[in-house]
């Protein structure tokens, strides 16, 4: 078994390897916010969990259905379908009818949801700012780099470019 120096395994993660790792970092960000961003939605009143603000601020502006949920949210229908659970459980989420098509279930939110997506915008205003602040002091605007690398990806996913790189039988 190798043994490698604590200062040679930190050096994989964060170091030669780092690109690499991206995934661990952005996911590490990501429950960071989520973590640190519970405490002042505690305290602005928000009962709603954290990563359901998004879904809340979609449905405050039009009702809409799971499946059109999941691709302006860009995660699942059984993602959708977990966070409207949550919803319902708290009492923010009303489910509707389209007339126009009987298929349709049309997700919406109660007055209690209202209510509570205000108190999410006035959250995320601050959130934006406090976030615009930390663009500025990393030199970076972390969310403009985001989309570009999206759109990359959608030119060209990760999976072709690995092939690219290694073409099937050659190593």
């Amino acid at each position: 078994m190798a043994n490698a120096s604590q200062a040679e395994l930190d050096q994989l993660i964060h170091g030669q390897m780092a690109p690499g790792f991206l995934g661990l970092l952005l996911g590490r960000l990501v429950d960071r916010l989520v973590e640190e961003g519970s405490g002042p939605a505690d305290a602005a009143g928000i009962r709603a969990p954290v990563r359901s603000f998004s879904m809340i601020i979609l449905l405050a502006r039009s009702d809409q259905s799971v499946t059109e949920l999941a691709r302006r949210l860009g995660v699942t229908h059984a993602a959708v379908i977990k966070t409207a659970r949550a919803l319902d459980a708290l009492g923010f989420l009303a489910r509707g009818e389209d007339p126009g098509d009987a298929r349709r279930k049309p997700l919406g939110l109660t007055s209690a949801g209202r209510a509570e997506a205000a108190r999410i915008e006035r959250y995320m205003a601050d959130a934006g700012e406090v976030l615009a602040g930390l663009f500025d002091e990393a030199g970076v605007d972390l969310f403009a780099a985001a989309q570009a690398f999206d759109a990359a990806l959608d030119r060209e996913g990760f999976a072709s470019r690995m092939r690219a790189l290694r073409p099937t039988g050659s190593g």
